[in-house]
């Protein structure tokens, strides 16, 4: 009995620093993967291109990005991450140092804080995040270009500094966040199948749409604001997108065709209420909402149309850990591990 009992504190005391190992941060240069216990000691030391593999858990974030990485965590969706938890950094996303943090990126994470970006910071992509704010700085020479958000769910409050980021693809998020500085924002962007859950900036007697924009096409959204105005929009289309308001789009700042107004929000998701995101909710068309197949590309209105629709559970497209069991150690000194790991479609 002695010896077995040896044999399993041994057997234990060899397998606890391979389940702790699950929480440290990969680092990928090449071949080469190093690994960190600290988010920001992995930001200081990786390389420009580097790819930074965050496990579940909650990460401390202060430094600033001056150079291209990509961030990957394991998801948002606690409902989907019940193997690995959720990956959550608590502290701002600050990319620096003008062309020095192009081309990276960040997905499947819950970042607490803001994402901050600098001048001239171009080709960024955030994709199945769940982020507490966006705040671009420009100047007149320097903005901001073709950042791509997908899949997101942005919240907090949206600010983007003269003469606002161009170029830019919201795609298929959840935005529950409002503009400030409404004079300024995305310039010759795209706004195709997200869903609009605030009023926006409201005052004087009227609510702006929550967003503010120039030259730029909105089509398939869902706005939920019902009382809005297009006074921070200028010279855009919008097309086949569904209002709860009775909204009239006329004149020569706006234009646009094939919108469905007037509908009530009860009549317009499978299970969702109020103007705040949750993800008890159900965004699902109803079969008998207007927006079923009516967006420009013959799919649906809102989140689950387009060519790339919100895909359940908000986990990003690497191989993804759905079941984990360490149930010990039998008697002839097995460890009876199970482990289910699954690609993702895209």
């Amino acid at each position: 009995m002695r010896q077995l009992s040896f044999l399993i504190i041994v057997l234990i005391s060899a397998i606890t620093p391979v389940l702790h190992s699950q929480n440290l941060i990969a680092v990928q240069n090449n071949n080469a993967p190093s690994f960190y216990t600290q988010l920001d000691s992995a930001i200081v030391y990786a390389q420009n291109g580097d790819t930074i593999y965050l496990p579940g858990g909650t990460y401390l974030l202060s430094a600033q990005i001056a150079k291209c990485l990509h961030i990957i965590g394991v998801g948002i969706n606690i409902d989907s991450s019940l193997a690995t938890g959720i990956t959550r950094i608590n502290g701002p996303l600050s990319l620096q140092n003008e062309f020095e943090a192009s081309n990276g990126s960040i997905s499947g994470v819950y970042l607490v804080g803001e994402i901050y970006s600098g001048n001239r910071i171009s080709n960024y992509s955030v994709r199945r995040c769940r982020i507490g704010g966006l705040r671009m700085a420009s100047n007149v020479t320097n903005a901001n270009s073709s950042w791509i958000f997908s899949e997101n769910i942005i919240q907090g409050i949206m600010e983007i500094s003269a003469p606002g980021a161009s170029n830019c693809l919201f795609s298929n998020n959840i935005i529950d966040a409002i503009s400030i500085n409404t004079d300024n924002g995305f310039v010759s962007s795209i706004f195709k199948n997200n869903i609009f859950l605030l009023e926006g900036y409201c005052g004087w007697g009227f609510c702006n749409l929550p967003i503010s924009a120039s030259g730029s096409n909105f089509e398939n959204n869902i706005f939920l604001s019902s009382q809005i105005t297009t006074q921070h929009i200028y010279n855009s289309s919008m097309n086949n997108n569904l209002f709860v308001e009775n909204f009239a789009i006329s004149g020569e700042q706006i234009w646009g065709s094939n919108n469905i107004v007037d509908q009530p929000q009860t009549s317009i998701f499978m299970n969702q209420s109020g103007n705040n995101f949750d993800f008890h909710h159900d965004y699902h068309l109803q079969s008998s909402s207007p927006g079923k197949n009516a967006g420009k590309d013959g799919t649906d209105i809102g989140i689950y149309g387009g060519a790339f629709p919100w895909k359940a559970g908000s986990v990003p497209p690497n191989p993804h850990t759905q079941f984990e069991n360490v149930s010990g150690v039998d008697e002839a000194g097995n460890i009876h591990v199970n482990i289910k790991v699954a690609a993702q479609d895209r």
